[in-house]
C-alpha cells in the first residue's frame, strides 16, 4: 500500500476571492505528496489499490488512478490534504478535470465530525477531455444522519478526491481545484 503523508497546513486569509487547494506545489511533487496523501480501503480490509501521481502533459496535473473494488466491504481509493481555511465566504469548489467517464467524489471533512468515516460527499462526472465542474457547498450530502446538515467553508479541515461505491477501473485527472 502507498501512503504519502503530510504536515503542512494553507492558511488562506478571509479577504480571499478564491483558494487554490494545490498551491504552487504540484510544481513539485515531493512538496506536493507532504501535504497529500493516498488511502485506499485496505486500511479497513479492503482490496482496491491504485496511486495518486503528478503528471506532466498538457500542464501538470494530479492523477488519482486504480481498481476499485467493494469485495471485503470496501470500494474506495482516494487523495486528500488538511486544509485550514479561515473564510466563511467560499460557496463551493471549481474543478478541471478529466478521466474515465464516470461519476467521483469529493469528500469534505469538517471540525464538528468526530468519527473517521464520517464526511461530507459531493459528486461530480467526468469525460474524456477536460472540463470544468462546479460543485456548491450547500449541495453536498452528509454520510450520517446525525451530522449537521450545513457547514461553513471555515470548518473544513480535509478535502478529499475519491473513486468510491462501486467496481470500476478509476483514473481523475484534476489539473485545477479552487474554492471559490
Amino acid at each position: 500500500m502507498n501512503f504519502f503523508f503530510f504536515s503542512i497546513f494553507l492558511l488562506i486569509s478571509p479577504l480571499a476571492n478564491s483558494m487554490n487547494l494545490f498551491d504552487q506545489d504540484i510544481r513539485n511533487s515531493k512538496l506536493f505528496f507532504e501535504k497529500w496523501e493516498y488511502v485506499s480501503d485496505q486500511v479497513m480490509g479492503g482490496i482496491s489499490d491504485g496511486k495518486a501521481e503528478i503528471i506532466d502533459s498538457e500542464g501538470l496535473f494530479l492523477r488519482l488512478s486504480g481498481d476499485v473494488s467493494t469485495k471485503n466491504n470496501g470500494g474506495f481509493i482516494q487523495v486528500r490534504s488538511s486544509k485550514k481555511i479561515l473564510s466563511d465566504n467560499f460557496l463551493g469548489i471549481k474543478l478541471k478535470v478529466r478521466g474515465n467517464p464516470s461519476s467521483y467524489y469529493i469528500h469534505l471533512r469538517t471540525n464538528s465530525l468526530i468519527f473517521p468515516w464520517q464526511y461530507y460527499s459531493g459528486e461530480f462526472t467526468v469525460e474524456n477531455n477536460w472540463r470544468y465542474v462546479d460543485i456548491y457547498l450547500k449541495d453536498f450530502k452528509k454520510s450520517n444522519f446525525y451530522q449537521p446538515s450545513t457547514f461553513s467553508s471555515s470548518e473544513i479541515k480535509s478535502i478529499g478526491f475519491v473513486a468510491f461505491g462501486k467496481d470500476f477501473e478509476a483514473q481523475l485527472d484534476i489539473m485545477e481545484a479552487e474554492l471559490f
